[in-house]
């Protein structure tokens, strides 16, 4: 290889890598925005039908934890102590905004099942006479959601 052909390859090399390096410092401090085509982009970090990609590290520990407490509040359900049900799905609660963006953005066409399964959860529990059955199943069903956003690779 000559030293011409050695320099332009040098320069294409720096020039992609300042390239990179400028996308990644523009990015820094923006949320994440998922774009879904209908054709995975290369590498299938891109999940068309469900939408979103995989979590990074940190949002799989946000989401774990707040899964957590929903596996917490079902089991205090079906063991019939609404008592800790309620407290953990406080404990849930309050995970939530850190937690409700990337699950939107990750979950993609599960997101609806999930938040309708939350929802039905915290309408069965706030009744003066909590409606077990009905908590239950929306907690499995948000719980069914979480899991699929959380192992999604």
């Amino acid at each position: 290889m000559s030293i011409k052909q050695t320099t332009v390859r040098a320069s294409t090399l720096l020039t992609v890598l300042c390239l990179s390096a400028a996308l990644t410092i523009t990015s820094c401090g923006k949320k994440d925005k998922v774009v879904t085509t209908d054709t995975p982009a290369t590498g299938g970090a891109t999940t068309p039908a469900t939408g979103g990609t995989a979590l990074s590290a940190s949002e799989k520990a946000q989401m774990t934890s707040a899964k957590t407490a929903l596996v917490m509040a079902n089991s205090a359900v079906k063991s019939g102590d609404m008592t800790k049900a309620k407290a953990q799905l406080t404990k849930f609660n309050s995970l939530l905004p850190a937690v409700e963006p990337v699950l939107k953005a990750k979950a993609g066409a599960n997101y609806p099942a999930i938040s309708s399964g939350i929802e039905q959860a915290k309408t069965a529990m706030s009744s003066a006479t909590p409606d077990k059955a009905k908590a239950g199943e929306g907690l499995t069903t948000a719980i069914k959601g979480m899991t699929t956003v959380i192992d999604k690779k």
